[in-house]
């Protein structure tokens, strides 16, 4: 996805929650810093008042933040005092919030309800379990509380993070059980968190999913979600949640971009066609909305569009992703029935760069040969070339074939934890170890797609794709 600044949700007030200010001058209420900030982010997710946690001033402007919160506190006859005011981003107006009560817990929710009304409660009334939460004690904080459904989420992600994933699960399954768990947002968050460590994709996409639908404002909630049907090769309903978000904020150019992608993973090719011809009406957006479309042709077998969009991209600029749209070009007029006319092409891309990257130059011919059937010449290319580490592990890997992976879990993880827009190397190896297994209907349903070139997380194992690729569509007659 594009780095881009985001633009403001049509209709949605957007805040952006800076840290919490400590005047007290004890240190040891320093947590309340981000602990503050964190609570108002739970409590305003859902609301009309989409929250933005950020670190700086520059963080809300890079989000596109309509208002920024600017708080602090202080320490009068022993308790937490917090003041606050809101800055309207467009017209520089500073307006103070009133947030009141005895405890941290009580004034931060003064202060949610003043921002927002609709705004809901923390997921825990014990303002000790609140401090211990604030302060890493997670195991405390739900001791304490046993129904704090945001200390059982950082307490799960806790263990996850320093390699307990088995201690991580069983503190989850534990949160779960309680019928009496606060609230539904922390129990969906929980859910995600078990399914991720279980490496179940369907079920993490699931529950993001209804997350997202419980705060249908949300944008964070449901780019997570779009992201996690889009792992899951959920692509349909990746498709539809990106179209809410292009509902909420439809001059977003990542937005743009993954939901024509995900209608091309699906095969609505027409459908993702018109979406890129948006995209590129964006600024700076038009080389790669060609590049985008070209990608989705080639992915669905329609070689003669996507040479076309390719040729575009490259003729709008050359030095592109290092004249990547060229190499597809050439690839796509390959398959589309014309070899001697793609190695011409691969000739114009491949001289200008023995200039200034010969290495590249070099290593782009031999597997342009290797890829189209042409092994023994590629081969004997890189054993003359001078040594450079690349080629070399090229050869190595040619030299080497029998030992790609073939274990069908570690294929099928590899597959799953992939882009779909990078994983023509993981989904061939994968597809080839389900035929080997006798599971033909299960490949054939994931090798529909043609794998992209000049696209893959291990550009070396590109060039053995294509040769098996081929093979297997033949073999399970897939036209």
């Amino acid at each position: 996805m594009a780095a881009c600044a985001k633009p403001p949700v049509q209709g949605n007030r957007r805040v952006a929650i800076l840290p919490f200010e400590n005047l007290t001058g004890d240190a040891s209420l320093d947590w309340v810093r981000a602990a503050g900030p964190a609570m108002l982010g739970e409590e305003l997710a859902g609301s009309r008042t989409n929250p933005v946690v950020a670190n700086s001033l520059v963080d809300a402007r890079l989000e596109n933040a309509t208002d920024v919160l600017h708080t602090y506190y202080t320490k009068e006859r022993g308790a937490l005092l917090i003041t606050a005011e809101v800055e309207d981003r467009r017209t520089r107006r500073i307006q103070p919030v009133a947030a009141a009560g005895a405890t941290l817990l009580a004034e931060v929710g003064d202060l949610t309800r003043n921002l927002d009304p609709q705004a809901r409660a923390f997921s825990t009334t014990n303002a000790a379990a609140t401090e211990a939460w604030g302060r890493g004690d997670y195991e405390k904080a739900v001791a304490l509380d046993p129904d704090f459904g945001t200390a059982w989420a950082s307490l799960v992600k806790t263990l996850a993070e320093s390699g307990k994933a088995d201690q991580a699960i069983a503190a989850a399954d534990q949160a779960l059980a309680r019928k009496s768990l606060r609230s539904d947002w922390s129990r969906g968050e929980l859910r995600a968190l078990v399914a991720t460590l279980r490496n179940d994709y369907s079920a993490r996409a699931n529950a993001l999913t209804d997350l997202a639908n419980s705060t249908p404002r949300d944008l964070a909630a449901l780019a997570a979600a779009a992201q996690a049907q889009t792992m899951a090769r959920n692509f349909r309903e990746a498709a539809e949640l990106y179209r809410r978000l292009r509902v909420l904020s439809p001059a977003n150019p990542a937005i743009l971009n993954s939901l024509g992608y995900a209608e091309g993973f699906s095969g609505n090719v027409e459908a993702a066609a018109q979406i890129m011809q948006d995209y590129a009406k964006l600024p700076d957006s038009q080389v790669n909305a060609h590049d985008s479309l070209g990608e989705i042709y080639f992915m669905n077998g329609r070689f003669r569009e996507a040479e076309q969009e390719f040729l575009k991209a490259s003729s709008l600029d050359p030095h592109f992703l290092n004249g990547a749209p060229a190499v597809k070009a050439a690839y796509a007029h390959w398959l589309g029935g014309d070899l001697p006319g793609a190695d011409a092409m691969i000739q114009k891309i491949v001289v200008p760069l023995a200039g200034n990257n010969a290495s590249l130059a070099v290593w782009r011919q031999a597997t342009w040969l290797y890829a189209t059937g042409r092994q023994d010449q590629a081969i004997a290319i890189l054993m003359r070339a001078q040594a450079d580490p690349r080629l070399q592990r090229q050869l190595t890997l040619w030299q080497n074939v029998s030992r790609l992976p073939t274990d069908l879990d570690k294929l099928r993880a590899a597959y799953f934890s992939t882009p779909p827009g990078q994983d023509g190397v993981e989904r061939v190896l994968y597809g080839a170890s389900l035929v080997a297994a006798g599971k033909d209907g299960d490949a054939r349903a994931i090798l529909t797609r043609w794998p992209l070139p000049e696209a893959s997380r291990e550009p070396e194992l590109e060039s053995l794709i294509f040769p098996k690729y081929i093979e297997l569509r033949k073999k399970l007659h897939l036209k």
